[in-house]
């Protein structure tokens, strides 16, 4: 019985001597091809990226176009005004806010 006893504490006690003596790693740094690489990339999504926004700006327009679309955002900015006097901002405070705020849904480049 008196082996096993040195056998099962050396079981015990190895992993957590194998962890203490991992070397440590250091983060990557890229080489040049990586770099290209990831330029190249970059060049290719660029024309994708451009097709998708044009896509998503055309959609919006399309669907400022349409007069139902127009009447909902005309709804919402009178019920917004409305309910900014309601929460206690006066008459032109109400006013600036909801003109600041621009067509919802669309950001303003300020």
């Amino acid at each position: 019985m008196r082996p096993l006893v040195p056998f099962l504490a050396t079981l015990l006690l190895a992993p957590a001597a194998l962890v203490a003596q991992q070397p440590t790693t250091r983060p990557a740094i890229p080489d040049s091809l990586q770099m290209v690489q990831m330029a190249g990339m970059f060049n290719q999504m660029g024309p994708m990226y451009e097709t998708m926004m044009q896509s998503m700006i055309e959609g919006t327009i399309k669907a400022f176009e349409k007069p139902e679309t127009i009447e909902r955002l005309a709804r919402f900015s009178r019920r917004y005004y409305e309910a900014l006097m309601k929460q206690g901002f006066s008459k032109d405070e109400a006013l600036q806010i909801v003109a600041g705020a621009g067509i919802a849904g669309v950001r303003s480049g300020r």
